[in-house]
């Protein structure tokens, strides 16, 4: 095996790679590099190869924008066939090659690498890892099975979701499909308002401005919204790639709450997704456990919960440490971001 730098000619092989993968997704995706280029990381594309077959790699992200350090991030990566033994050998071999993208001196010496998977269980050669202080993604999610039949998806959703989809329909609300050339602004107008009034940690206008134009450029992913009497009441940022369509962003009003337009909203999103061909609707985090009451993400669990599906644990984010000291030992661990 051999490791190469991959270009743009290899794009298509490397996605269809990522989209195969069961531990990986759109993260490593050659379009989401785009955007974090675009938000200011640096990406470095490695692939493995066995004579001209690409069999794995990584997207390396890395940010140097701090005061005094930068980090080293592949999310939803490295891609690797977890399942066979032949994984920790690749594993070491990319990292032999990530190592030297860390700088050990100069003005942004690198604190460490993090990398985060959609593993259930943390692999044996992992133990160079230590688990992060900070989570990127969401530690849990909820998984709805697009490939049962429309009746039987509805069937394992909660009573009351079922309940207040139909309450959706029989109120009229009309639910739109906006591709982000047109549906921007719009999202916005609900979307900002609402992460202010809810207190969560969203993403500012800059944010979507440049994912908003890659997605324009190269498609995976369109917005959703839910309106009542041509009132934009509820929206939805859905991304596509391989066989999952994931509910990325959102925000409701709380206008005419009782028209149920999030419920309609994502109803239809779940049908769309079905009726294109995914095989998995990703609800993209709900609070770990049973129990949410002492979680800041209870409420909208509750709501993701009542349309059903398998809760989905992950094993969060692993770090090795290339400079203690900068790697924050007393920084308190974030709930997640998105890179």
């Amino acid at each position: 095996m051999e490791l190469k730098y991959i270009d743009e000619s290899l794009k298509k092989q490397w996605d269809d790679l990522v989209k195969n993968n069961p531990a990986s997704g759109y993260m490593q995706s050659f379009w989401w590099a785009d955007v974090q280029n675009l938000l200011g990381w640096e990406t470095y594309k490695i692939g493995i190869f066995n004579r001209e077959k690409l069999l794995g790699g990584a997207i390396i992200a890395k940010y140097n924008h701090f005061k005094n350090k930068s980090i080293l991030y592949i999310g939803e990566g490295p891609v690797l066939p977890y399942e066979e033994p032949v994984a920790e050998e690749m594993f070491k071999l990319l990292m032999s090659q990530i190592d030297t993208i860390a700088e050990f001196d100069g003005s942004h010496p690198t604190s460490h690498i993090s990398i985060e998977l959609k593993l259930l269980q943390v692999p044996a050669f992992f133990s160079r890892f230590q688990r992060a202080q900070s989570d990127r993604q969401p530690l849990s999610t909820l998984m709805i099975d697009l490939q049962l039949s429309e009746e039987e998806i509805l069937k394992q959703m909660k009573p009351k979701g079922r309940y207040n989809i139909k309450i959706s329909q029989k109120n009229g609300v009309v639910i739109s499909r906006i591709p982000p050339s047109r549906g921007f602004s719009d999202f916005l107008k609900l979307y900002l308002p609402f992460v202010k009034r809810s207190g969560f940690d969203g993403k500012d206008r800059d944010y979507f401005e440049r994912l908003n134009y890659i997605l324009s450029e190269e498609g995976g992913g369109e917005y959703f919204f839910a309106s009542y009497k041509g009132k934009v009441l509820a929206v939805a940022l859905v991304i596509y790639f391989g066989n999952t369509a994931t509910y990325l962003f959102g925000a409701s009003s709380d206008e005419n709450r009782q028209v149920m337009a999030p419920y309609g909203l994502h109803g239809e999103i779940i049908r769309f997704a079905k009726k294109s061909g995914y095989h998995w609707y990703d609800w993209y985090g709900i609070s770990p456990g049973e129990n949410t009451t002492q979680h800041p993400w209870d409420g909208f669990s509750v709501f993701k919960k009542k349309f059903g599906g398998k809760q989905v644990n992950y094993i969060g984010a692993y770090d090795f440490i290339y400079n203690k000291n900068l790697y924050l030992p007393n920084h308190p661990r974030k709930r997640f971001w998105i890179v």
